[in-house]
């Protein structure tokens, strides 16, 4: 039975990618793969000095607890910023050097380089493997992935580690997969199916890789018509239900039945699904199907983010330019199917791993993102070298002038991604960017003013929040910020402290108002009302815990300071010893101190002052209160 099997996918290869022979590592080849290597290398090493982004790397890495502590059996479970990746949360977590002070993104940013690099060399590899070792198609091919500057996005972001883990994988999958149907050794089959699923685990983006490996089989010459070709990937396709079904679930806030553990403040990814007829989602479809494809010829206009047009909705020929460009590139790549594969194979590799995306149904708040196309770009970057290749032969062209203009594409790419890796550099120059090209986005007028707050630069945060707010901003983000500014100003001018505090609560509340299940905003409430209102402070710090409980460690000796001045001594003492219990400190114990002689208890009172002296014998208010007692 197994010699059957084996016999009948060697009778379906065809002359252009079934060939059996050897591989040969020839010097060519390895050439072509240290040029590739080099190359990247160079133009992406510039981002080691980069900093971290406000745009999800405080959620992923610099103050996510599960990362910075180390905690692999949770990170196993738990969904973080509405996507199960657990092997990326992992590979994460294993770069936290122990005792940190203050955490360095260079180490992060340098494994997604590499990564990147050995992706580009993976891609080499399997264009040079299905089509029948032609090392120049797989060079030009791979230059153009590993250089194209739509993917600075997934290499210098730290939190797109997820993007250069789960390719790595998705390639890898591929080859094995392409050596099975080589072999027909079933263990190659299994070997593919398991790397699939550390792909999925990495980002559920790979759940298209089925349909990929249909593709290659067409892409080979096995008959799509024979069951067996499919009952060999029922593994791959239950695990890709699976896996998909669970990403929506995450995606709208959900725990996938109870079998993951959520973790921080429930909100949901695909937000505005519901408010979108059919129309319009296949608008925004087409529209980025069409544009994913002018950006890969003609990246000139690329940022970290594309909003949807004004009020969700096209006007004019736009509104229905994009849907018929759409039918009629499908239209043709089905036409050509059965006249020459490169087309249909290119274009379906392209459709296959970015449909996902494509806002068919909605996922977040970009109608694109650069990201998206790490993958997908292999597929239209194929399809142009092989056509290029093939039109040279045909028509006898000059392969030197030819390729020439192949390499100064590659060039152009190259320059424009070393350009992008700067504007990466920092959260000021990425929002600077989208802010460039949507003069008033919302989020990035409040991402960009948060980080101007944080660096010192109050008068320009101040002036992007006022912006948004002046164009009808409803982000509860933008008010914090604002919240955020008059605080440090109340600190900065104690002559108009009050005045300033003022302001900085009713920006808190106005955000709550927009959204009341953001814990930090609750938080900062609560520090601004601690001395005027240290009752409404004790309330906002109980609200900050239940919508941020891993955050309890931070919020814990603050809340329970709140109670000491509300008058709410016992409730006090039990804030405190919690937060004695995660991390104790002479600070903790001097306070809950003063809880116990709120309550008369002299005897606990300096037992506690006794251990904060322990700790840190040069605790002057502990020393103070204990003479006293």
């Amino acid at each position: 039975m197994h010699a059957k099997s084996k016999q009948k996918i060697k009778t379906e290869e065809p002359s252009n990618g079934g060939s059996q022979r050897k591989s040969t590592w020839n010097l060519p080849v390895l050439l072509c793969l240290l040029l590739i290597a080099v190359a990247t290398y160079v133009i992406f090493s510039g981002a080691k000095d980069n900093q971290f982004v406000n745009w999800d790397d405080q959620v992923y890495v610099e103050e996510q607890p599960l990362v910075l502590e180390k905690k692999y059996d949770q990170l196993l479970k738990t969904p973080v910023s509405l996507n199960y990746h657990p092997v990326t949360m992992i590979s994460l977590a294993l770069q936290v050097p122990k005792d940190v002070k203050k955490l360095s993104p260079k180490p992060f940013i340098h494994l997604n380089i590499w990564l990147h690099i050995f992706n580009s060399l993976l891609v080499f590899v399997l264009i040079w493997m299905i089509n029948d070792r032609k090392w120049m198609i797989a060079l030009l091919t791979a230059l153009i992935f590993a250089l194209h500057p739509s993917h600075t996005e997934s290499v210098v972001w730290v939190s797109e580690r997820k993007d250069v883990l789960y390719t790595f994988f998705f390639l890898l999958s591929m080859i094995v997969y392409w050596h099975y149907t080589n072999k027909g050794k079933y263990h190659w089959l299994l070997l593919s199916f398991i790397i699939f699923i550390l792909s999925v685990l990495s980002k559920a983006m790979a759940v298209s890789l089925p349909l990929v490996l249909l593709l290659l089989d067409y892409w080979k010459g096995r008959n799509l018509k024979e069951v067996s070709i499919w009952i060999e990937k029922i593994p791959f396709f239950a695990a890709s239900l699976f896996f998909g079904l669970m990403a929506i679930s995450v995606q709208k806030g959900g725990d996938f039945g109870g079998i993951l553990t959520l973790l921080g403040e429930k909100t949901k990814a695909v937000a505005d699904a519901e408010i979108f007829s059919f129309w319009q989602s296949f608008q925004f479809a087409s529209y980025g199907f069409v544009n994913y494809i002018i950006q890969f010829f003609a990246p000139f206009k690329i940022c970290a983010f594309y909003p949807y047009p004004k009020d969700y909705t096209f006007t004019g020929a736009v509104s229905f330019m994009y849907p018929i460009i759409f039918l009629l590139i499908l239209t043709i790549t089905l036409w050509s199917a059965f006249r020459t594969k490169i087309v249909a194979f290119g274009i379906g590799f392209y459709f296959v791993t970015i449909a996902l995306v494509l806002q068919f149904l909605s996922v977040g708040l970009a109608i694109m993102a650069d990201r998206y196309t790490y993958i997908p770009f292999i597929g239209l970057a194929f399809l142009v070298v092989y056509a290029v290749d093939f039109y040279v032969t045909k028509f006898k062209l000059s392969k030197y002038v030819t390729y020439s203009l192949l390499g100064i594409f590659v060039i152009m790419l190259a320059t424009k991604t070393k350009s992008q890796v700067d504007v990466w550099q920092n959260s000021e120059t990425l929002w600077s960017q989208v802010i460039k090209y949507y003069p008033i986005e919302d989020l990035a007028l409040a991402n960009r003013g948060n980080y101007l707050g944080k660096t010192g630069n109050i008068q320009g945060a101040m002036a992007d929040f006022e912006l948004a707010i002046a164009d009808g901003c409803k982000r509860a983000d933008v008010y914090e910020g604002l919240g955020n500014s008059y605080g440090t100003l109340s600190m900065q001018q104690p002559n108009k402290r009050d005045e300033y505090r003022t302001k900085a609560i009713d920006m808190y509340r106005q955000a709550l108002s927009i959204d009341s299940t953001k814990g930090n905003i609750h938080f900062n409430l609560g520090v601004t009302l601690l001395q005027a209102d240290p009752l409404a402070a004790a309330n906002s710090f109980q609200a900050a815990l239940k919508y941020m409980p891993y955050k309890e460690k931070d919020i814990l000796p603050t809340y329970g300071v709140a109670l000491i001045n509300a008058g709410k001594y016992q409730e006090s003492i039990n804030v405190l010893t919690k937060a004695l219990s995660l991390v104790p400190s002479d600070e903790l114990y001097y306070n809950r101190s003063l809880a116990y002689i709120g309550i008369n208890n002299k005897d606990a009172a300096i037992a506690d002052l006794r251990q904060a002296l322990a700790i840190n014998p040069n605790n002057q208010s502990a020393q103070i209160k204990l003479s006293e007692l």
